[in-house]
């Protein structure tokens, strides 16, 4: 399995030819084994970004998530109380930003790589990620 951070989800779903070609082959062949996911809280944080007007989709977050969510391959995993309590328990050190600790907790406990553009998680060693 891969986890999309949601920076990468919105690449690979948008623009992925602006990916890098390894993170863009990762992402497309998960989706071919049905082992591509997302974090609910990319879901939140997309809505979030929209609502504030820092990210501009071309049409309402709801709908964007909906079309993006039936992408092959791809599913939405949920969050749940063991994730939350592990978002606060990563080892240090990690940044505050309370969506990359739970997306984070979530791949360390599936054990996936985390497909992100973010630096501050692939600087990170105690997960996984990927991008270039």
């Amino acid at each position: 399995m891969i986890l999309l951070d949601t920076n990468a989800w919105l690449w690979w779903t948008i623009r992925p030819e602006g990916m890098p070609a390894r993170a863009r082959s990762l992402a497309d062949a998960a989706a071919g084994d049905g082992a591509l996911a997302v974090s609910v809280v990319s879901v939140w944080e997309i809505a979030v970004k929209t609502a504030l007007r820092k990210l501009q989709l071309g049409m309402a977050a709801r709908e964007w998530v909906a079309r993006a969510s039936r992408a092959p391959g791809l599913r939405i995993l949920p969050v749940d109380s063991d994730i939350a309590l592990a978002s606060t328990e990563l080892p240090p050190p990690f940044h505050r930003d309370p969506a990359d600790r739970l997306i984070v907790a979530l791949a360390r406990r599936l054990r996936a790589p985390l497909l992100t553009s973010d630096r501050k998680i692939l600087e990170y060693p105690h997960v996984e990620s990927r991008w270039e």
